[in-house]
Order: C-alpha cells, then sequence, then structure tokens
C-alpha cells in the first residue's frame, strides 16, 4: 500500500495517511500468532508451561491462515522469528504455501504449526515472536508481536533441595495421635516465589520409586513465606498413619509458577512405630560363657546368643546383636517363639574383638536391640567372659582357619613300623607289633608342655611327653611309642590320621599339628561262626536228627551287619574229614567239598543272617559215615570275603 503522490493539500494528504494507518493496523490485528493453551501455565501473563517445553522438545506456535491468496501455482513463505530476550530477531521457522496449479486453497491445515526447536528457546527469559508473509511478489507483511515468558529453570536450577526436618526421627501414638498433625519444616533455599508449591511424599525405603509422582502424596500447597528460611507446614495425621508400620522416606519437590518441578529432595527417613511398642527386654545368654569362660573348643561347635522374647513382640520385628564393638550380620527376625538363636558369624569376628595381644580372660559385651521397621528399642547387655589364648601365638593374625587348633608352627610327624621299614604305612605283617611316631619339637617350647598323642582321634595315654629343657632341645626330633590295643582299635582305613596335641599350663586353649594320614591294613577282622539251626547248641556237633528229611544238613549264616555291606559277595566251604579227634592234623576226605557264593542283601541272602542246605546227603554228607571207622566224622568250614576271613573249628 503507498500514498498517492499527487494528492495537493496537507489535508488531503493528511487523511490518506490515516486511511493507509487503518488498513495496516487492522490487517496486523489478523495476523496475530495462536499458542495453546496447554502450552500455558498462565496464559494472562504469557508464562510457557516449563516441563512441556521440555517433553515437546520446544514449542509449536499456531499460524493463522490470511487473505489474498496468490494465483494458481504461486507461493506465499511465512518466515518465524524469535528475539530470545537478546533484543535481536532470529529466524527459528519457515515455510512456502503453494497453490495448487487447479486453483483453490492452500492444501496446508491451519493454523499451521512451525514448531520452534528447544536449542532456541532461553532457560529463563522474555521472548518476542513474530512472522513475515512474503507473497509471491515478494511483498513484505509482518504480523503483530506475541510476548511469552520461557521458563524451564526448577527451583534450585536442578540441585536437590535438602531433607524435610522433623522433630524426631520415629513416629508413634505419642507424638503423632490419631488427629494430630506432622509438623515438617521445609528448608529455606535462595531462589524461592510466592507462587512456589511443593509436593510431599511418604515412599516404603525398601522400594523408592524412580518417580515420586508414583508414590503416596501427603501434601501439595504453596511454600509458606518467608521461604528462604526454614518454614513449617502441617500434615495432617491420618495420612500418615495410613502407611501403617513401615521404614518409610519422606521426599519432596519444589514446583514453580511455570510447573517446573525440581529435582527430588534429599531423603528423609522416618520409621512409622504405631500401637504399642517394644518393652522389657531380657539380658542376652550366651550359654558356652556362663560361667564360663568362651574358649575355642566352643567357637568350633557354633556360639550362638540366645535371646528370650520381650514384651508388644510384633511380627516383622528384627534383632540386631553387637558382640564387643562388631555388628552381628545380618539383622535377623525375631520369630514368634519365646527364645530366638542368632549365630555369631563370622567366627573371626570373635576372635578380633578377643584382640591380637590379649592373654587370660576378657570381659565381653554382649548386646543387642530390637528393630521395628527401622526404629531400635533397647539395647539391652551383658558381659561374658572369653579366653582365647593359646601356647603359641597366630602368625599370621588373625589365623585364616580359625578357630582350627591346627597350628603352622606344629609340623605333621611320621609313623615308622615296628622294624622301621615303612613310613606311614601299617601292613599284615605288623599285626601285633607297636609303632613309633615322630616329631620335632617347636621352637617355642617350654618347659611343663604337654604332649599328648592321638591315634584316629583317640588319644594314646602313654604316650604323652612332658618338655624338660634338661632333656629335650626345641627343633631336635622326638620319638614316642604306639602301643598295638590302639592301632588296633582305630580299625583299617587307608588314611588314619595321627596327630599331636600341645597343652600348656595355665592357657585355657590347646593347639594340634597337622595330621599325618596312616596307610593302615594290619588288622584281622575275623567273621562269626556258622552254626546248625536244628541243633539244642547249634554250635555243637551235628548227628542224625540234624539232617533234613531228605539228609541235607541245614548251616546257619550268622548276622554280618556292621562286619560287611551289601552287594559283598562271601565264600562258604564245608570240607567233610576223616577222624573225629579234633588234636589231630585236618585229613580232607578226597574229593569231596561243598562250596557256595553269596550276594550278601539278595534275597536269598540278607545281611542279617540265613540258612541254606548242604546237600546233597550222597555227595557230602554220607562220606563222614562211610570213611570213618567209628562212624564218626568231622567237618570243617569256614566264611570268607575279600577282605576278611573266619575257619570254623572241626564239627562232628
Amino acid at each position: 500500500m503507498s500514498i498517492k503522490q499527487d494528492i495537493q493539500t496537507p489535508q488531503e494528504a493528511n487523511s490518506a495517511y490515516l486511511k493507509m494507518r487503518s488498513e495496516y493496523r487492522a490487517k496486523l490485528a489478523d495476523m496475530v500468532i495462536e499458542i495453546k493453551d496447554e502450552d500455558y501455565a498462565d496464559k494472562a501473563s504469557g508464562l510457557l508451561h516449563g516441563p512441556r517445553l521440555v517433553e515437546n522438545n520446544g514449542l509449536t506456535p499456531g499460524i493463522l491462515a490470511w487473505p489474498n491468496l496468490p494465483p494458481p501455482g504461486a507461493s506465499d513463505r511465512v518466515t518465524l522469528y524469535l528475539d530470545n530476550g537478546s533484543g535481536r530477531w532470529d529466524k527459528v521457522a519457515e515455510h512456502e504455501f503453494t497453490i495448487p496449479a487447479g486453483g483453490g486453497p492452500f492444501p496446508e491445515s491451519f493454523p499451521y504449526p512451525m514448531p520452534i526447536n528447544a536449542n532456541y528457546l532461553p532457560d529463563d527469559a522474555t521472548c518476542r515472536l513474530k512472522y513475515i508473509i512474503t507473497d509471491y511478489t515478494d511483498f513484505e507483511t509482518e504480523s503483530s508481536e506475541t510476548q511469552v515468558i520461557c521458563d524451564r529453570l526448577p527451583p534450585l536450577k536442578h540441585l536437590p533441595p535438602n531433607a524435610l526436618k522433623l522433630a524426631a526421627d520415629y513416629l508413634d501414638d505419642d507424638n503423632l495421635p490419631v488427629g494430630g498433625d506432622l509438623s515438617v519444616t521445609i528448608p529455606g533455599y535462595p531462589d524461592w516465589e510466592s507462587s512456589d508449591k511443593i509436593a510431599i511424599y511418604l515412599v516404603d525405603a525398601a522400594e523408592i520409586p524412580e518417580d515420586p509422582t508414583d508414590a503416596t502424596l501427603v501434601f501439595l500447597n504453596n511454600v509458606p513465606s518467608p521461604g528462604i528460611t526454614d518454614t513449617p507446614v502441617q500434615i495432617p495425621a491420618a495420612s500418615i498413619r495410613n502407611f501403617g508400620d513401615a521404614e518409610c522416606v519422606f521426599l519432596y519437590v519444589l514446583i514453580d509458577k511455570a510447573q517446573n518441578p525440581s529435582a527430588v529432595s534429599v531423603h528423609k527417613t522416618v520409621g512409622l512405630t504405631f500401637g504399642p511398642l517394644p518393652a522389657n527386654l531380657h539380658p542376652p545368654k550366651v550359654p558356652q560363657a556362663d560361667p564360663g569362660p568362651l574358649v575355642n573348643e566352643h567357637v568350633r561347635a557354633g556360639v550362638s546368643v540366645w535371646l528370650d522374647k520381650y514384651d508388644n513382640w510384633k511380627a516383622g520385628d528384627k534383632v540386631r546383636v553387637t558382640w564387643g564393638a562388631t555388628r552381628v550380620q545380618p539383622d535377623l527376625d525375631f520369630l514368634n517363639m519365646p527364645t530366638v538363636e542368632v549365630p555369631v558369624l563370622p567366627a573371626e569376628l570373635l576372635l578380633r574383638e578377643y584382640g591380637e595381644n590379649t592373654t587370660g580372660i576378657k570381659s565381653t559385651a554382649v548386646s543387642y536391640q530390637i528393630l521395628r521397621k527401622g526404629r531400635p528399642f533397647g539395647p539391652q547387655t551383658k558381659n561374658f567372659p572369653v579366653n582365647f589364648e593359646v601356647p603359641i601365638p597366630w602368625v599370621p593374625w588373625p589365623p585364616i582357619d580359625w578357630p582350627d587348633p591346627v597350628h603352622p608352627d606344629l609340623g605333621e610327624g611320621e609313623v615308622k613300623n615296628h622294624d622301621e621299614t615303612r613310613t606311614n604305612e601299617l601292613t599284615r605283617a605288623d599285626k601285633g607289633e607297636n609303632a613309633k611316631f615322630i616329631f620335632t619339637w617347636y621352637d617355642t617350647a617350654q618347659n611343663d608342655d604337654v604332649v599328648d598323642f592321638f591315634w584316629n582321634g583317640v588319644i594314646v595315654e602313654s604316650a604323652q611327653v612332658i618338655f624338660d629343657d634338661a632333656i629335650h632341645t626345641p627343633g631336635d626330633d622326638h620319638e614316642v611309642v604306639i602301643p598295638w590295643n590302639n592301632i588296633k582299635a582305630g580299625g583299617n582305613n587307608s588314611t588314619v590320621p595321627v596327630h599331636y596335641q600341645v597343652h600348656r599350663p595355665d592357657v585355657e586353649n590347646d593347639l594340634c599339628s597337622s595330621p599325618t594320614k596312616v596307610d593302615v591294613n594290619a588288622i584281622a577282622v575275623e567273621l562269626p561262626a556258622a552254626s546248625f539251626p536244628k541243633i539244642p547248641n547249634p554250635t555243637g556237633y551235628p548227628g542224625c536228627s540234624a539232617l533234613e528229611a531228605d539228609g541235607a544238613l541245614m548251616v546257619r549264616m550268622p548276622d554280618l551287619t556292621g562286619l560287611l555291606k551289601p552287594g559283598e559277595t562271601i565264600s562258604f566251604e564245608f570240607i567233610p574229614m576223616k577222624g573225629s579227634d579234633l588234636a589231630q592234623p585236618d585229613d580232607p576226605i578226597p574229593g569231596v567239598k561243598f562250596e557256595k557264593d553269596f550276594v550278601l542283601g539278595s534275597a536269598d541272602a540278607p545281611l542279617t543272617g540265613f540258612d541254606f542246605p548242604v546237600e546233597p546227603y550222597s555227595t557230602y554228607i554220607q562220606p563222614l559215615y562211610d570213611e570213618n571207622p567209628d562212624r564218626r566224622g568231622a567237618p570243617r568250614f569256614s566264611i570268607s570275603s575279600m577282605t576278611v576271613r573266619r575257619t570254623s573249628p572241626p564239627k562232628h
């Protein structure tokens, strides 16, 4: 639009200008930028919704349709500009609108969205928006300006607010009664505004959500003035008591007028314990240390603290035990039982509390607390005598395998057979013979140290030796005798353990050497004799009345439980002899010998014993009659397995 240059009078010229201005402003009033209501936090002031700017990665204004469209095939161009508070207009979006060749309106829908990327937007500033339409003749028409406030900065600028402040860390019927209020103090923060709100949430400490809005909202309101200093708010008790007994966390977010939420606050842990509280805690018990002292042997068996049930027990209560100054972990559920056991583990805890250089008895405090949803009750404490002193200090300390009594300074000994031809091995050739055990006196040996020896875990009383520096020297070998009776009692085994043990007078705990493994096969295990079940004395002399109707001789195999195992094979031999004089040498009847094998544990040969016949009569029994002039003979029979054997005396 232009003012005609041929107007002659000033009045005409002014009138033309006013008309042109009016037309221009009318057009400009129609050229506005449309912003959706939901994109505002406060439309009246132009304050944009901060979280939506973040969520949508910017702002999307709408451009309204305009009149005076170009002819078919021609285009108008719309360019969107932003002043982000710097005073400079920057192009942030552009689009070309083209009329179809056949005519008609633009194909685009209006208001036409023109996104402004978040990178163009300031964090916190007042902005201006406008656009310019450049028509197909390159004539430019400028829209009116739209002012908005862009605020993407939350309170405290992404730093987490400090934790809420409470008068007590634990809430119960006394300090949060039914119908009451909880006074919570909001820590002051420097960029407080009167329009700021606070949303306080209560969550289970074990299940804190990443998004606090998933938790239970217990308070939502403005942050009271003056927010730059600590200010209290009141939370109705019901909203907290409804949570029940729990170990909880209070957390909150600050929300500014642009609806920007702050970072989640630092957590404030609080225990909710409503109803009767634990009371009347009883002193702890350590039975092994009463009257005591508690010693290494007790630790090897396992040490536990025993606790009697207290008043007002509730499901979910836990117990926390402390030994000396060390907490026993983990905390355990206090079961609904009259007494509860708490094992003290690891065992090393006990030794560390005793101390590396401690000697004799040390009085050690044992205490416990009852925990209800994180709230401790107690402690209840009692002292117990502890003595872990040993004759030889542990190096390194603490020892890795404590309370194992094996000390690295007490080396393995060795066993020699009776004629010293074998080391750590006893064979049948050593049956009935004593053995020798040789060990080396340890460096710290001192007068009156007592050394005992153990064969397969049993003390060898006769082998004890007491150190005397008049006759013994540390570092020298020493030999003791292991009697045959001790060897026999220990039985056969390929790994019979043999070790020695050191006791020092006035020292509570003994130490052991590493065990020597001895291969022992010197003991012949004898099986019980078979018998004849049909005679009054089953182990006596069978006569004709002992025979079955068909002439077979019934034999009873004894109970072999504990001597042999199921699946082992035993062999039975029955050999008729000439003569009945048991003092004479055996004289077997030629060609007559009964043999039979049995698999123990089978249906016909139970391990607990069984009967079987020696038959036929004509082959095995009749020769005893025919081959002996006095009609009396003597059978010899035996039972054997792969490892043990029993041969019976002759039977008439």
